[in-house]
């Protein structure tokens, strides 16, 4: 068990986020290209948490775990 809490570092978790991130973001995409359900506005605000998202986590990703 030690082990494994030693090789799952709170890092990782932000890779993760890069992945739902990326998720979100093609759901507003989606939803604006394609006109769904959903309304306009919700759309655009997936885009932006998304977008503000993704670039966070590519950051704390860039910084953490690629230098």
């Amino acid at each position: 068990m030690k082990n494994i809490i030693e090789i799952i570092k709170p890092e990782y978790f932000d890779i993760l986020g890069v992945v739902t991130f990326i998720f979100i973001l093609f759901i507003g995409v989606w939803g604006l290209i394609n006109k769904k359900k959903l309304p306009k506005w919700v759309n655009i605000i997936f885009i932006i948490i998304g977008l503000l998202g993704l670039l966070i986590d590519i950051f704390i990703v860039s910084n953490t775990l690629l230098k």
